[in-house]
């Protein structure tokens, strides 16, 4: 039998790769330690984009994002970093605009080449040996290794190191990188990544249902951290990441909100979200090599339009990490966690 939805017309559909690089002038890298689960993505527009950010998370790591607020002049942006490795991160996400300096790449100012490269870290060095540092040069390998094409998902990149589900009343399990994309009316493709690190948990502690897909959020849970309480969980402490782009013509305020409205696919699909131990951020990139006007549409349906998306391909990527990302010591993969809650061999939280 044939979906209603599909017959009406209003279902998308993934694009080629199902992958943020859908969008035309996105390239993903990753650049992973060999002998610790911690590392460096790097999402490139090497002809430059438009950006914005939002930063729900009370406890964030991050570098540039102030210039991408509505108030800053709208600078130019040449792609984001992501990095696991807390604040050390950022000197890897660092080495992303020194290796497209070598490249000739980024914004020309008199005698002077500059790349912007906004980014992002979380915070993982309790999983793995916490004395290996992100350096520039993992930055280096991450720029160049990006492609256009497909790319490796799960434990992988700055995803390496991400964990979930370590607050009370959640499930465990391993985290991290994950995409999707959809295709939209006239040609428009809205692409997202995520990197999972968080305090909540991807799983229904009582169903074993993952929330992205079967809910559950008409079941109030009880999320309480006393203060007396060990600060296990938070001695890995959380974030999570998030990237969409779109080859939709939008300003940079309309941005800020797609980022904004791609929370709300982070909140469908982990649970409880945006806590005061996480840092979660979503940035927001348009490529401006080629991009889509669609006609008779003013910009505040455009934003609507391409916002809902958002948040649904972040759905989507969260749905894709928790299928690639395997099980490492004492943290189980999704499907793991699943089927050792639902023989009552997990206690949540």
């Amino acid at each position: 039998m044939t979906d209603a939805t599909e017959t009406s017309g209003i279902r998308l559909r993934p694009g080629p790769l199902n992958a943020l690089t859908d969008v035309p002038g996105i390239e993903v890298g990753h650049f992973t330690h060999d002998r610790v689960r911690r590392g460096v993505t790097a999402i490139l527009c090497k002809s430059g984009a438009t950006g914005g950010v939002s930063v729900r998370g009370s406890n964030p790591g991050t570098s540039h994002t102030d210039a991408l607020a509505a108030t800053t002049i709208g600078t130019l942006v040449h792609g984001v970093g992501l990095s696991g490795g807390s604040l050390f991160g950022l000197s890897a996400i660092a080495g992303i605009p020194e290796w497209l300096l070598g490249q000739r790449i980024g914004q020309r100012r008199r005698g002077a080449i500059l790349p912007i490269i906004p980014g992002a870290v979380i915070y993982d060095l309790d999983l793995s040996d916490p004395f290996v540092h992100p350096t520039a040069e993992w930055g280096h390998r991450a720029a160049e290794a990006a492609t256009t094409g497909s790319f490796a998902r799960g434990n992988i990149g700055a995803g390496a190191g991400g964990t979930a589900g370590k607050g009370p009343g959640c499930v465990r399990t391993k985290g991290g990188l994950g995409t999707a994309s959809l295709i939209l009316p006239g040609g428009i493709v809205v692409g997202a990544m995520v990197v999972i690190n968080s305090l909540e948990g991807l799983i229904h502690p009582v169903t074993a249902d993952l929330y992205a897909t079967t809910g559950g959020f008409d079941v109030p849970l009880l999320y309480h951290r006393r203060d007396e309480e060990p600060d296990q969980a938070a001695s890995l402490r959380n974030t999570t990441l998030g990237v969409v782009a779109t080859n939709a013509e939008l300003t940079e305020p309309q941005l800020i909100k797609i980022a904004d409205l791609a929370h709300d696919g982070l909140a469908r699909a982990i649970r409880p979200m945006h806590t005061m131990l996480d840092g979660d951020t979503i940035f927001a990139l348009m490529p401006n090599s080629t991009t889509v006007r669609l006609p008779d549409t003013s910009g505040a349906n455009v934003t609507d339009l391409i916002g809902a998306a958002a948040a649904d391909a972040m759905v989507l990527a969260v749905l894709d990490a928790a299928r690639e990302t395997e099980g490492v010591d004492g943290w189980p993969s999704v499907d793991d966690a699943r089927r050792a809650l639902a023989a009552g061999r997990v206690d949540a939280g």
